[in-house]
């Protein structure tokens, strides 16, 4: 398998290894694009999948296209799919890509047609294009006043996944999110008038689009809403973040019940949460909603790209340090570095750290510079040393030296060994100490020389362990 894929069309040879293995298809592969039979009851969807990991892509340009023509009260049948990579994209990636939206449509039994697959110039991350096409089972009937607002699942779930993503965190709990199955299961339900899934605007956005699209009034009220374990914990509205995967209903109030029990069957929550009304827009805990602003999280999509934990971890506990009270204390006329490595460190290049230093400027502790790798040779080299003989010491701070911090340090537990004076030739006193050493304390106290600052290197597991103590000694 070659490594980096062409400009351009993928050639038919890596087609034919690493895409057309992984996707069902109906006949032979037609040139241009393909022939099938349409009808007056075909329901079409189209969406993009952009700005979630590479293993997700696939999964979520199938669902939310598929999704969309069964809300329609149709059957999904068959798939258009493009996928589109930035230049020196890998084939294993595109494999990648490609088995994941084939194993959802042959889950489903959905045919991919025809599509396009290719790398270009001026995009920085992969892009899924599906157009959906099914045919419908039945007619949906109108939707009338008096008609009541189900949510089936719970609200905040995406957002949940999204908030971990930005923090480099990684989860597969986006493989639960698609309400796919739900609307497969409650097509046949006769009372059933329309069905929606939530997408951009969460749960807010998506009964503000019914309600103005459909013109009819939506009157709801958020008290009996489910949340997703953790979701409010979130910042800002949480109503109004990602929740995909969850499902509104409008169905007659006779057909609750049955609603509700095959949604039990499925370990899916299903809850009533408003009615329709003759008085058009949306009324949400009652207060008129016209229009709404896009979430935070919903930044994300478009512009994510893989995160490095090492750099987000040290990224946020340098943030955490700086809001400390009184860090200025700490603060070193050198100013004060903290690093963080990747595991077994060979090199600097494996050494994240402030590129600049965190200063005093006019009294108040200000990082400078940007947290990247290969950013502080003396500390690298500590961390390098120091993994060297205990793997979990990956984690080192910088701050200034004195006989009052040595006894506070003592004072909350940690082992402090104070070093000589004489530092040999330009190498780090503390890194070349623990090359003569067989074990790792917890802090190092370097009294200074002509020239030369005092300063106290303390050693961690993780830069989180480092505020902790950081914490105690302001």
């Amino acid at each position: 398998m070659t490594s980096v894929l062409g400009l351009g069309k993928v050639s038919r040879e890596v087609f034919n290894r690493s895409v057309l293995p992984n996707i069902p298809v109906e006949k032979k592969i037609e040139l241009d694009g393909a022939t099938t039979c349409l009808s007056g009851k075909t329901v079409i969807a189209h969406s993009p999948s952009i700005g979630v990991p590479t293993e997700a892509l696939g999964f979520f340009a199938f669902h939310y296209s598929a999704g969309n023509v069964a809300s329609k009260f149709g059957k999904p049948r068959h798939l258009i799919s493009g996928i589109y990579l930035p230049l020196r994209s890998s084939e294993k990636e595109l494999a990648q890509i490609a088995k994941s939206l084939g194993n959802e449509a042959r889950k489903y039994g959905v045919y991919i047609m025809a599509g396009q697959t290719a790398t270009y110039y001026g995009l920085e991350i992969p892009l899924l294009t599906a157009t959906c096409m099914g045919e419908r089972i039945r007619t949906p009937r109108d939707v009338l006043i008096g008609d009541v607002a189900l949510l089936v699942g719970s609200i905040g779930g995406e957002a949940i996944w999204l908030n971990k993503l930005s923090r480099g965190e990684q989860t597969d709990i986006w493989r639960e999110f698609t309400p796919l199955p739900a609307i497969l299961s409650l097509q046949k339900i006769h009372d059933i008038k329309l069905m929606h899934d939530i997408s951009e605007g969460g749960l807010k956005g998506s009964l503000l689009e019914i309600a103005t699209i459909n013109q009819y009034g939506l009157r709801v009220a958020s008290n009996e809403i489910p949340l997703y374990p953790g979701a409010d914990k979130l910042s800002g509205d949480i109503f109004k973040a990602p929740t995909y995967g969850a499902l509104i209903v409008i169905a007659d109030s006779e057909a609750v019940r049955e609603i509700q029990s095959i949604c039990f069957e499925q370990g899916l929550t299903c809850t009533v949460i408003g009615e329709v009304t003759s008085e058009p827009g949306l009324v949400f805990d009652k207060q008129q909603i016209t229009e709404l602003e896009r979430v935070d999280l919903d930044e994300i999509y478009g512009s994510l790209t893989k995160k490095d934990s090492v750099i987000v971890e040290l990224s946020h506990a340098l943030a955490s340090a700086l809001e400390l009270d009184n860090l200025i204390d700490l603060v070193p006329e050198v100013g004060l570095n903290m690093v963080y490595s990747k595991p077994d460190p060979r090199s600097p290049q494996d050494v994240a750290g402030l590129s600049g230093r965190v200063i005093n400027a006019m009294g108040k502790a200000m990082a400078c510079g940007e947290v990247t790798y290969g950013a502080s040779r003396y500390l690298s080299s500590v961390i390098i040393e120091a993994t060297r003989l205990d793997s979990s010491k990956r984690a080192a701070v910088d701050i200034r030296g004195g006989d009052d911090l040595h006894r506070r340090l003592e004072s909350i537990g940690l082992r402090v060994q104070i070093l000589p004076h004489k530092i040999v030739g330009d190498r780090c006193p503390v890194a070349f100490h623990l090359k003569n050493s067989e074990k790792v304390l917890d802090a190092y106290v370097h009294p200074g020389d002509f020239g030369i600052e005092p300063t106290t290197t303390i050693i961690g597991d993780n830069p989180e362990y480092l505020v902790g103590i950081l914490e105690k000694l302001v």
